[in-house]
């Protein structure tokens, strides 16, 4: 079986270096510990996001997945999903992007990182 591959609107892109899972459960404003520090709390949904990180990527590898993320509402992402454990597509946003230049003379531009978040649309 062939390894599945990362993509942003279908568009296949190079797999992270490093993919950190960051889910956040929001609770109602009223959650809160009392005065014994028991909490008592109730969750309102989860969001899954998760932290992506590449090494060393060439110019276009770099535009070919900025272009699907940045300034978008939503894109659709192509991922491992931890809580579900498969394999899915789903609506995330982006933001949180960094990047370091490893060369820019010219015809050896490269990239030594990029780095940004996704966060889903929808909770889980």
């Amino acid at each position: 079986m062939a390894q599945k591959q990362f993509a942003f609107n279908d568009v296949v892109c190079v797999a992270p270096d490093d993919y950190q899972p960051v889910l956040a459960t929001t609770s109602t404003e009223d959650s809160d510990r009392d005065m014994s520090l028991r909490m008592r709390n109730t969750p309102i949904g989860t969001i899954t996001g998760y932290d992506l990180t590449w090494g060393r990527l060439t110019p276009s590898q770099a535009s070919a997945i900025l272009r699907q993320v940045i300034n978008k509402p939503s894109f659709k992402f192509y991922y491992f999903d931890l809580y579900r454990g498969t394999w899915r597509s789903d609506y995330f946003y982006a933001s949180n992007f960094n990047a370091g230049a490893l060369s820019l003379e010219e015809g050896f531009e490269a990239w030594e990182g990029l780095a940004f978040g996704v966060r889903s649309i929808d909770p889980l």
